[in-house]
Order: structure tokens, then C-alpha cells, then sequence
């Protein structure tokens, strides 16, 4: 048994490829019996001529026992008398809480450091099948997520090289019980046996009766671990290209046409939308948590043809109509339709025909008196007028009728506002707005342009009143010229 222990992972290292001719490997050792074990069998591995491995060894003191110093002696004088080279940090500046991730943070830097500095191109861990299975154990509990549910990959990308853990397939009996036999000296930490660490709670209290009602318990994750490591494989190749193909990504927004979900099956979208969540928190570093996933998941389901989640930093998932929209909450305001009208700081503005304003830092108009080319005859706009950033914006251009006062009045809408469409159609404001399908945040900058008197004489860039269109037989002198800048383009 104790032979067939190294021929097996001799024999699974060749087929998998953990080594290669010339590979640099550095191999993580603690002094446990796990790492020791490790170590023993990469020594067999580089004595084979025929696979020209060279090993390293790299240690971390975490100088949280007593016998830290003495684990670090002993490596020192076992590396030195097997000839390996050793390289050792030890952890200065520790943490008060936190401790067990800062210190795995503080080891994969160690080891990604070495790698890159001393030109190894595999590092080479101990964890072994009774750590997979605490390890998806605890996964399960935390967050239940299936992302995360298949525990550690044997193989993975690590500071430009590998990562590699090739006693995945061993249990813990069996590596004891192959030092034991070898003779291999190493070191027992006391500190796995405490309780009050989450993951010693799962290996003592948990585990053992789970070994006991099937002694395959330990196999059965390890398969499991695997399939569910391609099954994310599979979903996530499957949602990039869902998402290359259906979602826009902006400077400062993620657009997502709402079709492009609802006709989708539940778990479709909640993958999809998952994977969304990973771009976001690539690009903008913003989490989508799993109970805001389903809140956006319950909205969209609810057909209504607006609405938000808010998330963390100021930023929102929100739909708006066709299109669900994640961005800066500060584009949106969730306060009541009165509520934000009349918080709105924007004084009136007055314009006379031939004159032009920006409205905002994306809005500007014009009464562009029209002129006549004497040689041709054709009517045109003086470009001159129209300044040069606003020349690519949107435009709305519109003839103006003879009659069109001479002063107007752009203010933002207000409650109430009604708009004369035809002489026989009067309608709200606030309706054209949602008959439009019009965003949130578009119709919060909307400006009404009205008569001193009041009369509104259109909605910008929504609608105009048929007192503000020219008719074919009219003579014309100004034209109205609104140019405005898509929320989507702003930089």
C-alpha cells in the first residue's frame, strides 16, 4: 500500500503533467505532515534523471507558536543536508483579526514573489482530499453559491505560471499513515485543534461522521468537486457569450436589453445576470451580493417598466423600459415625481429669437434666425452660431411659425404641466414622458419651453406643441435648434 502510494502519484504527476522536462517547482512546506509528505515525494521525483526536475522550497514563520523557530531550524538543516534551496519570511506585522485570511493573503504573496524573482514556473501546495471536502463544506455554508461550491482546482494559473495541488486525490489517513512508514519527521501544529476556528470545527465534529456513514464520503466529494468544477466551466462559457453578444458596456454603465433576459429560463437569467455581476466588479469594482441578484431577479419578474436596486458606492441596477441599466445612482433620483420637481435648482431661462444658451453642460438651444443664399436660393443656418462641441450631439430642429412669440421661457417642468399637441389634444406632461417610454433620468433634465404668459409650447426633446411647428405655407425666419448630449456618451 505504502509503494502504491508514490506509484500512484508518480504514475497521476506524469499523466497530468505536474512536472515537466525542466520544470522549476517550488514546493510550499509548513513542516506538517501533509507538506513533509510533499517534500518526500518531489525528492523521488527530481532523483529521476529522466524527468530533470529541479524543487525549491519555500516557508512561511507565522511566529503564532512556540515552535515556529523550531520548524524553521529543522527545515533550514533538512534543505541544507538534501541539498534544496530554502527561502523563508517570516510574518512581522500580524493582524487582530482576520488572522487566517490575512495570513493566507500574506503566504500566495510570498509565493507569488519567489516565482517571479527566482524564475519558478510551478508552485506546489499539500492539500489533500480531507481539505477539499472541509474546504466545500465551508463554502456551502458561507454563501452557498455553486461558483464556489467545488472547492480547490488541482490545476490553475499562478504568477505567470502554475499552481498545482497533486495530492487532491490522497486522503489525510493515508498520507500519516506514509510518514509514518518512510520515517518522514514532521511537525503536528496544535492550532488545528482548535475549536473556536471554523474550519477545525468542520474537520473534528464534521467530517468523522460523514467518513463513517459511507467510507466513500471522501471519493464522493472529490467527484463531486470535479463536476461541479465543469459545470461553472460550462455556464460560464455559456454566459460570456450571452453577454458578448447581448450587453453594452460604457465608460460608466452596463446596458442590458430586458428581452435579452425575459426570454430566458430562471436559471438562465440568474447565471447571466451573475456573470454580470463578475464584469461589474471587474470593471467598476462594485459587488452585486446574492440577495440583490435575487432582488433584481424578483423586479424584472414583476413587469413593471421601472424600477432600482440600489448597491453599494452609490451605484444602481435599474430598468428602464427595454433596457436594464446598471450605473452611478447619481444619473437617477429616487425621490417622488412632486418631490423632485420642486427640488430642482435650475432658474428660468430666458431667450429671444436669434439668440442662443447652453441649458446645461449636455444642453444647448437656439432661435437660429434663417438666411437665404442669393446665388442659389436655399435657406440656411449660419454655422457660425452653433458652437463646435455641440455640433455632434443629438438634435432636435425644427422650423418656427410665424406667429412664434419673440421671447420664450425654458424652465424644468413642474407638476401639472399640460402641453397643447394639437388644437384638440391636451395632454400631461408626466403622461408624454411615460408614453415615450423616458427614462427616469431623462425626464428629470427635461426642460419645458413655454410663453412668458406660461403656455407651454413644448417638452424637450420629448414633444413640441403644434403652436411651435411651422406650417408648409409659412414663411420662414427662425428655426429652433436643441442639441443635447445621450447620458450614455458623457465622458
Amino acid at each position: 500500500m505504502l509503494v502504491d502510494l508514490a506509484q500512484v502519484f508518480l504514475k497521476k504527476g506524469r499523466e497530468q503533467k505536474f512536472w515537466l522536462p525542466n520544470s522549476q517547482i517550488l514546493l510550499a512546506v509548513s513542516g506538517g505532515v501533509d507538506s513533509m509528505v510533499l517534500l518526500h515525494l518531489m525528492e523521488l521525483v527530481r532523483g529521476d534523471a529522466d524527468n530533470h526536475v529541479a524543487i525549491g522550497v519555500a516557508h512561511i514563520n507565522h511566529q503564532l507558536r512556540p515552535e515556529s523557530l523550531e520548524e524553521e531550524a529543522f527545515l533550514r538543516e533538512y534543505c541544507q543536508q538534501h541539498q534544496i534551496p530554502l527561502f523563508v519570511k517570516r510574518w512581522e506585522s500580524l493582524p487582530t483579526a482576520g488572522m487566517e485570511e490575512a495570513a493566507r493573503k500574506f503566504r500566495y504573496q510570498f509565493f507569488s514573489e519567489l516565482m517571479r524573482e527566482s524564475h519558478y514556473d510551478t508552485l506546489m501546495t499539500a492539500h489533500h482530499g480531507d481539505d477539499q471536502l472541509e474546504t466545500m463544506l465551508m463554502k456551502m455554508l458561507r454563501d452557498g453559491n455553486v461558483q464556489t461550491a467545488g472547492g480547490m482546482k488541482e490545476k490553475r494559473a499562478f504568477a505567470g505560471g502554475r499552481l498545482i495541488r497533486p495530492l487532491l486525490s490522497f486522503g489525510k489517513e493515508e498520507l500519516l499513515t506514509y510518514a509514518q512508514a518512510q520515517e518522514i519527521h514532521y511537525y503536528d501544529d496544535a492550532t488545528n485543534y482548535l475549536l473556536e476556528v471554523q474550519r477545525n470545527r468542520i474537520r473534528q465534529l464534521v467530517v468523522p461522521p460523514l467518513k463513517a456513514e459511507n467510507t466513500q464520503a471522501l471519493a464522493h466529494f472529490g467527484q463531486l468537486a470535479q463536476q461541479l468544477q465543469w459545470l461553472t466551466e460550462w455556464q460560464q462559457q455559456h454566459s460570456r457569450r450571452w453577454f458578448d453578444r447581448e450587453v453594452t458596456v460604457k465608460s460608466e454603465s452596463l446596458h442590458v436589453p430586458v428581452a435579452a433576459l425575459t426570454t430566458l429560463t430562471a436559471g438562465e437569467q440568474f447565471f447571466n445576470l451573475q456573470y454580470c455581476g463578475q464584469r461589474i466588479r471587474e470593471n467598476w469594482q462594485v459587488t452585486l451580493s446574492q440577495e440583490q441578484l435575487q432582488q433584481v431577479l424578483r423586479s424584472l419578474a414583476g413587469g413593471k417598466p421601472q424600477w432600482s436596486v440600489t448597491l453599494a458606492g452609490g451605484w444602481q441596477f435599474r430598468r428602464e423600459y427595454d433596457t436594464l441599466v446598471f450605473g452611478p445612482a447619481s444619473l437617477v433620483t429616487t425621490a417622488s415625481e412632486p418631490d423632485r420637481l420642486a427640488e430642482s435648482k435650475e432658474q428660468p431661462i430666458h431667450l429671444k429669437l436669434g439668440e442662443t444658451t447652453f441649458l446645461s453642460q449636455h444642453e444647448w438651444v437656439g432661435l437660429l434666425a434663417v438666411h437665404q443664399d442669393a446665388a442659389s436660393g436655399n435657406f440656411y443656418i449660419n454655422a457660425d452660431d452653433i458652437p463646435e462641441k455641440v455640433k455632434l450631439w443629438s438634435e432636435i430642429d425644427q422650423p418656427l411659425p410665424v406667429q412664434f412669440p419673440t421671447e420664450v421661457v425654458f424652465r424644468k417642468r413642474q407638476a401639472g404641466d399640460r402641453i397643447q399637441l394639437t388644437n384638440a389634444l391636451r395632454k400631461k406632461v408626466s403622461r408624454i414622458l411615460i408614453d415615450k417610454k423616458t427614462p427616469n433620468e431623462m425626464r428629470e433634465r427635461s426642460w419645458v419651453m413655454a410663453t412668458k404668459e406660461g403656455q407651454l409650447l413644448g417638452v424637450l426633446p420629448q414633444a413640441l406643441s403644434y403652436l411651435s411647428i411651422a406650417q408648409e405655407t409659412d414663411k420662414i425666419h427662425y428655426r429652433l435648434l436643441y442639441k443635447y448630449q445621450e447620458v450614455a456618451n458623457r465622458g
